[in-house]
């Protein structure tokens, strides 16, 4: 299993102050990190993940 599958990575909604953010978590052996993203970075997030997929696929 990998740490993605084992619930070492996730992202939820949430809502602050009547918005709604995003939080990504990364659990790995040193610690939790959280981080709390706007609707904007997830998309830019969403148009690099893109990106790089297109470059691996190209590179096979």
């Amino acid at each position: 299993m990998s740490w993605m599958d084992d619930g070492g990575f996730e992202v939820k909604t949430f809502a602050r102050n009547g918005v709604t953010m995003a939080r990504m978590s990364f659990r790995t052996a040193t610690g939790n990190y959280d981080v709390t993203l706007s609707k904007t970075e997830v998309q830019r997030i969403r148009r690099e993940c893109g990106r790089i997929l297109k470059e691996m696929e190209a590179s096979k």
